[in-house]
């Protein structure tokens, strides 16, 4: 029995082969699933090629910004280590203005005692170039024909009589307070 069973598979199986004793409609069928199912294969790899090249380009773009920030968090370290150095070092050793070690320059403090002597509002007179001073000397320098920058550079410090200042006192201004009548008589 096995013997038979086995035989007409294999007559089947051969038939089946050869598509002889497949019907028409059963055949067409299983083409057009073939077809299908490779179509839809297709759509697939399509798809997940674009998706894959989406996924690639989003990529591609982090990556791009991240370069970026990385890039201008370093040139923000880099300016504030320059910060930090320029303010060690004056507090080591001074500046060639004659900054102290708390900051306050000796040439500023000249520029605020002359632009003070001059009839300008410079603020206190304290070696330090603030908001005041600096209005006060770009007040100074467009009175005087100069460009208008609010830096005590040398024509502004040659205008304002303060130009020589290495002991870090207050220039020799000609004082603009009433001398005493004198008292000799004839």
């Amino acid at each position: 029995m096995k013997r038979i069973a086995m035989i007409a598979f294999a007559v089947a199986l051969g038939l089946s082969w050869t598509g002889i004793a497949i019907p028409g409609d059963v055949k067409e069928e299983t083409k057009e699933k073939a077809r299908d199912a490779k179509e839809t294969m297709k759509d697939a790899g399509e798809s997940t090629k674009d998706k894959l090249k989406d996924a690639g380009e989003a990529t591609k773009e982090k990556s791009k910004e991240a370069g970026e920030k990385i890039k201008e968090t370093g040139e923000k370290v880099k300016d504030k280590a320059v910060e930090i150095k320029d303010k060690t070092k004056e507090k080591v050793v001074g500046d060639k203005d004659g900054m102290d070690k708390s900051g306050h320059s000796a040439k500023v403090r000249t520029a605020q005692q002359a632009l003070a002597d001059k009839g300008y509002n410079p603020g206190p007179v304290d070696g330090l170039m603030g908001p005041k001073t600096r209005a006060a000397v770009q007040e100074f320098q467009r009175k005087e024909g100069l460009e208008a920058s609010g830096q005590l550079d040398m024509k502004t410090m040659s205008r304002l009589g303060a130009a020589k200042t290495s002991s870090g006192s207050p220039s020799a201004s000609p004082s603009t307070e009433p001398q005493a009548a004198s008292t000799t008589k004839p």
